[in-house]
């Protein structure tokens, strides 16, 4: 499946001044559900926290797996998981993936990693995105 934010042959750069307004539903991370309203319609959020919403749901996907899902949404992280010891040439490879994921997204200007904790199977993250909206960062756990 094409995905969706691309469109036409040409590159566009990447401003807040040619791309609507990014949107998704609200999504209540620790509760790991949708936000909904008293009447049961979803809340919608807009700008950096849906883009929030967003990387979420990406690094909850593999990559390719599923055929709802356009090309280039999620990541491949299945095949770090027990290949390598927690060091950090396996975590920048694992960066390098989880960026790759991220970077499908036109509203997403860079993404770096600020900190990587390895906590026994899992490697927690600190990520910086620059986004068309300004910058923000944010904890994920691969």
């Amino acid at each position: 499946m094409a995905n969706p934010f691309m469109t036409g042959t040409t590159t566009q750069q990447k401003t807040q001044d040619n791309l609507p307004v990014f949107k998704e539903m609200a999504w209540d991370f620790g509760k790991n559900c949708f936000i909904l309203n008293k009447d049961g319609s979803h809340v919608y959020v807009e700008k950096n926290e849906a883009i929030k919403v967003w990387v979420y749901h990406v690094l909850k996907c593999e990559r390719s797996r599923y055929r709802a899902y356009f090309d280039d949404y999620g990541v491949e992280i299945e095949p770090f998981i027990g290949a390598g010891p927690n060091d950090p040439q396996y975590t920048a490879q694992l960066y390098t993936t989880v960026k790759e994921g991220l970077m499908a997204n036109p509203y997403i200007l860079n993404v770096a990693a600020v900190n990587a904790t390895h906590t026994g199977k899992n490697v927690e993250m600190e990520l910086e995105l620059t986004t068309v909206y300004g910058p923000i960062i944010m904890n994920v756990m691969l």
